[in-house]
């Protein structure tokens, strides 16, 4: 079981949930609460990671991740194939070198697609491009939300332009995208994952436009995850790392 920093997260949670239940019975007049906080905590701990460490089968599941012309979004293509997921990694620039090197595995199950995140009619065609290549048996499961650019500045240095540019493909470009195949996700009862990041929970200055824009994110998450209207699938921001 690889450790990561959700998992301390969640070890910590827990800890503070079993010291509030123990201190609740010491409160009501039970004895042995060290014990009670002891037990409590090992216990739910231990349960939560073993529920975290559960996989999801891959057979008959597709997931379209966008940003795969490098860094996490090409590893995290590469990585979903590895585990028989059939994955369609969305690329800005599909003559690029990430996706060329994409196109290296020679899969039938990694298909590379044009995918600008700002542009409706590329996130339109990439719809039917999965609709037409998903076999009979398999379903769109999952979206991960990938693409981002990031710009440096404090908000008096930084030209509205800038702004403008980050939120355009951060937010917005986020939102299209999971709006473009959320009828497909909801079909599979799947999951939707968006990239965030530490700068959606703790302001940085210096990465003004970057944080502005993750922000949003991890509030675009919130409301999907509220939406009244949309109870057949997840969705779930992931600031660190994350297994499907």
């Amino acid at each position: 079981m690889a450790w990561s920093f959700d998992k301390t997260g969640e070890v910590i949670l827990w800890g503070a949930v079993s010291g509030g239940v123990a201190l609740l019975l010491k409160g009501l007049g039970f004895s042995f609460c060290s014990w009670i906080f002891i037990g409590c905590w090992f216990l739910s701990a231990a349960t939560a990671l073993q529920l975290s460490c559960i996989k999801v089968p891959a057979a008959g599941k597709a997931v379209v991740v966008t940003g795969c012309d490098h860094g996490i979004g090409h590893a995290l293509a590469l990585h979903l194939h590895q585990q028989g997921f059939r994955v369609f990694a969305g690329c800005l620039n599909d003559a690029g070198e990430g996706a060329a090197r994409l196109r290296e595995q020679h899969s039938e199950r990694l298909i590379v697609l044009p995918m600008d995140v700002t542009k409706q009619e590329q996130l339109n065609a990439a719809v039917q491009e999965v609709k037409l290549q998903l076999p009979e048996r398999e379903v769109l499961w999952g979206l991960v939300n990938n693409a981002a650019i990031m710009s440096r500045g404090y908000v008096e240095w930084v030209p509205l332009h800038t702004y403008r540019k980050i939120i355009d493909v951060n937010v917005l470009g986020m939102l299209a995208a999971t709006k473009a195949f959320l009828p497909l996700i909801r079909r599979a009862r799947g999951r939707v994952v968006n990239m965030s990041s530490v700068s959606g929970v703790i302001g940085t200055g210096i990465l003004s436009p970057y944080t502005i824009s993750k922000y949003a994110v991890e509030g675009l998450s919130d409301c999907l995850r509220l939406d009244r209207h949309s109870p057949s699938f997840a969705s779930r921001s992931a600031s660190t790392t994350f297994s499907l």
